[in-house]
Formats: C-alpha cells, sequence, structure tokens
C-alpha cells in the first residue's frame, strides 16, 4: 500500500503541462450580418481581433462587430486522464482504508475503477465537446430606472 501513494502522485505530477494555444481554431459570428468567419486567432486588442482564414488572408473586425467567439474544444485525452487519476485516485484510498485486505483485489479494483474512470471522463469530454464560446457580446443595456414614487405596500410589525 506503501507504494502505491507515491505512485499515484509521481504519475500525476509527471502528466505534460497543457499550456494555451497561441494561434487557437476560432469561430467568430458578426453581430450586423451573422456571418460566420472561421480562422485562427492572431491577435486580440481592445477594439479589434485579427484572424487569419484558411484562405490565408487577414481579417481584421472591430469588436463591436463581434457578437460571439466560438473555440474549438479539447481533446477526450485530458477528460480520460481525469476520469482515471480520479477513480482511481479513489481506489487507492479505499485500499489504504482497508477495503480490499488482499493485494491481488487491490490492484484488480484499481485497475478496473481507473479504466471505467477513463471512459467516463472521455464520454463526458465528448459529451460536451465541439465548440466553446469564449466571449459573448453582452446584452443591450437596460433602461434604467427613474427614482420616483412608487406604488406598493408596506407593512411595519412592533413586539
Amino acid at each position: 500500500m506503501r507504494v502505491f501513494m507515491p505512485l499515484l502522485v509521481a504519475l500525476v505530477l509527471a502528466a505534460p503541462a497543457a499550456a494555451q494555444e497561441s494561434y487557437k481554431q476560432v469561430w467568430v459570428t458578426q453581430a450586423d450580418s451573422g456571418e460566420l468567419i472561421q480562422g485562427r486567432m492572431l491577435k486580440l486588442s481592445g477594439d479589434t481581433l485579427a484572424l487569419l482564414t484558411p484562405d490565408n488572408r487577414r481579417v481584421e473586425l472591430p469588436l463591436e462587430r463581434v457578437l460571439r467567439i466560438d473555440v474549438h474544444g479539447d481533446s477526450l485525452k485530458n477528460g480520460a486522464t481525469i476520469g482515471a487519476t480520479v477513480m482511481g485516485g479513489l481506489a487507492v484510498i479505499g485500499c489504504a482504508v482497508g477495503y480490499g485486505r488482499e493485494a491481488g483485489q487491490c490492484l484488480t479494483g484499481i485497475a478496473l475503477n481507473a479504466g471505467l474512470g477513463g471512459l467516463i471522463g472521455a464520454g463526458i469530454d465528448a459529451w460536451n465537446g465541439g465548440r466553446t464560446t469564449i466571449y459573448s457580446k453582452p446584452p443591450a443595456a437596460a433602461q434604467a430606472v427613474v427614482p420616483g414614487p412608487r406604488a406598493g405596500v408596506q407593512f411595519r410589525v412592533r413586539f
């Protein structure tokens, strides 16, 4: 049992860091026409968005014309990794507290739980995959409420 915890910690820490991609594939919906532009995001400043389209054209859009920006979701591997780590870790904890008294039962339980967790994690990732909205234009500001007399009922209770 003492071998499993350091092994689990080593496996979790050995996972590569997932850095943000600098040229992420995006889909931009324009506010005025509803046209969908696909490309890779090159630059996002305070007032413009620069895209490189699949035919290698650079398109700069003012942010006030952008209705929504969607990005491609992540791969199924990280969902499977997270699921396998969580379920396998729970199985290790279960073995550590004494639910699996024999080593063979623990190893089998850990392997089965990690495999099941990987399948569940990949399934959740596939279900949530596709496009993820990273920017959505806020709705138009609601009309300001003018303070003044209001109709209503007020009660006061004293003891």
